[in-house]
């Protein structure tokens, strides 16, 4: 028999019990399963009681004192602990629940997106109707451009922090500033939190070579093993009140990296640009306790002469030199002249694995659990409908209702099978779902999973609060206070810039009543505001950074705009008509802007010292020189993403072409340096 077809047979089996079944009992009506040497049989039983409570199957064993007038112990399901009763959504909590789910699952790398999707379908077949709700219903959009199999890490990792299993990572740390290479590593990891902070998914844990908490850039991970022994035993406890998002918070600003005793460092920053001070730096007076000065010098230099460093002289020194080296990069052409871009490469995909086979059996059960209630709540529902609402392939469902049709309760006579079908119309029927009416339980990640895709809506949304309450407080004890650990371990959503929130809730509530709006905009972040008058169509966040887009009147274009440059928002009281839902897969890019025909690579050179780093980082928009070092193609409109990023080497990159892009580098350097002579 299947495993998948025995774990099933077995919830069969307990649901319909009005006692609890004996182990000795299962060893009579499941023989194959459950017979031969009693220790082996009490083993198999146990992993396959794991499961199932990972599945959010309730099952527990009963000791006999428990019950009365019996001398043996028996196993259980609590048929009201198992299904999930209808959560009695209002209509606006349906849509704004289903519009948090769709903005997460549209990153593409939402740690727990299978926990999500298995959530959003139980809840819908719980309720009295279909759930409705998109991402255009709260004009938000979220995402996470980059290397396509983070995803995968992130799955991994996600699993691993919420079952406390021990990681074994490779790890590619970044170049050093004096030229020094990026040095790779391996290392055994407790996995404490997973958290999106400072535009990058930080993994948080106990670093077993350091001994001591560490925090590492997943897109640095280049490869993570799980734990494989003791699948279902814990390897380590995180500490009491351990947050995921402060930990990750304090290690996007390198300054506060615990390398060295704290110094003061006093920023100072050019008319217009104060608002830095705060957004960036969270130092509104520019005064900096720093622990790791080259944590900071990055920062400094990618803002170019928007900010500079007044002391201690040994840190603008540093600052100095860093911008002379790039300077000196740019005073001859660039040897050898830059090829043509290469083409667009596919997406590499990982070759499947062990454990992609052993997820993939385990989401097929998950998903069995669902497609007799889908298919009693609609009856005759076509095959290919109802295999689009469960978002599988129609044969893929063919094949499961095939293998559903042999589940069933010992001695497994017809009568005791589920009696589901498909018939020449291709329509599904079930005549007998021997218990598997209802969709069971949410799981403690599906509830998490929901809540980090509340978070992502905006905690202040009473409709998707309102909804999430409802939903968590069916959660059975045990699965509550899982929930309830796991909360605060893994952090998905960004928060809106610092002195933003306010027009970020304004943009989000205008584009929802397609209000138009004049924007006072800062476009350089250098102090000179303009007016645009603007119909926003939605917000996203991008990366991490929060932008607004919609239809910019002055220019008659589509236009976005960055959120913490939009000093205020003022609605003109006008409407106008709906523009439609966002579409998210034009958003997957680097740099957020559309192709207009004008756009060009600019290619950014970067040193031997910093090769690794930018093959790992841009994949198939590098290219190795014969000489280490690696240009990177990058698509752009502008230059100033591109001159950011070879400022932030700290004089370990160049752009080598086009010359203007070159020029702009050369004139930011300038100005830099002269600010640094005069300060």
């Amino acid at each position: 028999m299947d495993k998948t077809e025995r774990l099933l047979d077995l919830v069969a089996l307990l649901l319909d019990a009005r006692e609890p079944v004996s182990f000795a009992e299962l060893r009579e009506l499941f023989p194959d399963e459950y017979g031969g040497s009693r220790g082996a049989a009490e083993r198999k039983l146990e992993r396959d009681k794991a499961e199932l409570l990972e599945l959010g199957v309730p099952i527990e064993y009963v000791e006999p004192q428990q019950l009365d007038e019996r001398e043996l112990g028996g196993y259980r399901i609590d048929r009201k602990s198992f299904f999930l009763s209808d959560p009695g959504l209002l209509p606006e909590e349906s849509a704004a629940l289903y519009a948090a789910g769709a903005a997460a699952l549209a990153t593409r790398d939402f740690p727990f997106a299978q926990d999500l999707q298995h959530a959003l379908r139980k809840i819908s077949l719980a309720g009295d109707t279909h759930a409705v709700g998109g991402a255009a219903a709260r004009r938000l959009l979220v995402v996470r451009p980059g290397d396509p199999l983070r995803a995968g890490k992130l799955r991994t990792l996600g699993d691993a922090v919420a079952r406390r299993k021990r990681v074994h990572i490779h790890y590619e740390s970044p170049p050093g500033l004096e030229g020094k290479p990026g040095k790779r590593s391996e290392r055994d990891v407790d996995p404490w939190g997973l958290a999106f902070r400072g535009r990058a998914w930080r993994l948080v844990g106990w670093c077993h070579a350091s001994r001591d908490q560490r925090v590492f850039l997943v897109d640095r991970i280049a490869a993570v093993e799980t734990n494989p022994q003791k699948p279902h035993t814990p390897d380590f406890e995180p500490p009491e009140g351990f947050d995921a998002a402060d930990a990750a918070v304090r290690s996007s600003k390198p300054w506060q990296w615990a390398h060295h005793p704290p110094q003061e460092v006093t920023l100072r920053f050019a008319a217009g640009s104060e608002a830095i001070a705060e957004r960036i730096f969270d130092a509104p007076d520019g005064k900096l306790s720093v622990t790791y000065l080259d944590g900071l010098l990055p920062q400094v230099l990618s803002l170019g002469d928007r900010v500079w460093i007044e002391s201690p002289p040994a840190a603008r020194e540093k600052v100095r030199a860093a911008l002379q080296r790039i300077q000196q990069k740019l005073q001859a052409p660039a040897d050898p002249p830059p090829q043509p871009a290469p083409p667009p490469a596919i997406d590499a995909r990982a070759e499947p694995t062990r454990a992609d086979e052993r997820d993939g059996k385990r989401e097929r059960l998950r998903r069995l659990l669902l497609i007799v209630p889908a298919a009693r709540r609609r009856p005759g529902v076509q095959l290919a409908d109802l295999a689009r609402e469960l978002g599988l392939g129609a044969e893929e469902l063919r094949e499961d209702i095939d293998l559903l049709g042999l589940v069933g309760r010992p001695p497994f006579s017809p009568d005791d099978l589920i009696d589901i079908s498909v018939d020449e119309r291709e329509r599904v029927t079930v005549a007998l779902d021997q218990s598997f009416s209802r969709p069971p339980q949410l799981t403690p990640l599906e509830a998490l999973a929901l809540a980090a895709a509340a978070q992502e809506v905006a905690p202040a949304d009473p409709a998707v609060m309102s909804a999430l309450a409802k939903l968590t407080g069916q959660l059975t004890p045990t699965a509550r206070q899982l929930y309830g650990r796991l909360a605060q371990r893994v952090v998905v959503s960004t928060p809106a810039p610092k002195g933003a929130e306010k027009v970020l809730a304004q943009l989000r509530a205008t584009a929802q009543g397609h209000r138009e709006v004049a924007l006072d905009y800062d476009k350089e972040g250098r102090g000179a505001v303009g007016e645009r008058v603007f119909r926003p169509q939605g917000v996203i966040d991008h990366g991490g950074v929060w932008y607004t887009i919609g239809h910019d009147l002055g220019r008659d274009a589509e236009r976005t705009f960055r959120v913490d440059r939009i000093l205020a928002v003022r609605e003109t009281g006008r409407s106008f008509a709906d523009p439609g839902p966002l579409d998210p897969v034009r958003f997957q890019r680097e740099q957020l802007y559309f192709p207009s025909g004008r756009e060009h690579a600019v290619v950014v050179r970067f040193s031997p010292a910093a090769a690794a780093w930018a093959l790992q980082r841009y994949g198939s928009r590098a290219r190795q020189l014969p000489d280490g070092r690696v240009d990177v193609f990058v698509e752009s409109a502008g230059s100033g993403y591109a001159v950011q990023l070879a400022l932030s080497l700290a004089g370990e990159a160049e752009i080598a072409a086009p010359s203007h892009a070159r020029d702009a580098l050369r004139d930011e350097v300038e100005r830099a340096l002269r600010l640094e002579r005069v300060s």
